[in-house]
């Protein structure tokens, strides 16, 4: 099942904030920041224009993420305010559902803090815990040195990387490196 009890952390500025399983009744408040986030961070796939998500379905997604013992849904929050959120969901066949991936993101305001430090210790804490995952995988803007400086610490290894695999421009491209850590 994909639940954590709820966990404080302390941010860089000295504030806490929680870390804690999304539920599906978190479905509107986590709309409201994926909206926000798509607007703002330079580095994920999907764009404002392909985000169209209903609430149903993201309530739907939650649940499934909770239910499922490969999923996982987590929500930094401050203040009642969400600033991190995080996915992880395994293969969905037999030769697979020993390894999993995850997208991770934090609020610009919010950078820089220990919001994704804490939500991948959450993650692998789990992870290590469930008796299905066995590897933690992720994709990487190459350019994105902070995220990738950060999951090397945390002991994730370069598996390889997609030459121009994210197209943003007529001629503009981005690889992707891919990463691992095995749980077990």
């Amino acid at each position: 099942m994909g639940f954590i009890e709820p966990r404080s952390f302390i941010k860089k500025s000295g504030d806490s904030f929680t870390i804690r399983t999304a539920l599906p009744e978190d479905a509107e408040k986590v709309l409201s920041y994926s909206r926000k986030i798509i607007s703002e961070a330079p580095y994920l796939l999907t764009t404002e224009a392909e985000f169209n998500i209903t609430c149903e379905q993201e309530e739907q997604f939650l649940k499934q993420a909770y239910d499922d013992d490969g999923k996982l849904a987590i929500i930094a929050e401050y203040q009642s305010n969400i600033i991190g959120f995080l996915d992880f969901h395994n293969g969905h066949k037999e030769r697979i559902q020993h390894q999993g991936s995850f997208g991770m993101s934090v609020t610009d305001k919010y950078r820089k803090q220990g919001i994704g430090k804490a939500m991948l210790t959450v993650l692998l804490a789990w992870a290590k815990e469930n008796h299905v995952i066995e590897k933690v995988c992720l994709e990487v803007f190459a350019e994105n040195t902070e995220a990738i400086s950060l999951y090397k610490k945390i002991g994730f290894v370069e598996e390889g990387r997609k030459i121009k695999a994210i197209k943003v421009e007529a001629n503009k491209y981005y690889d992707l490196i891919s990463m691992a850590l095995f749980t077990k």
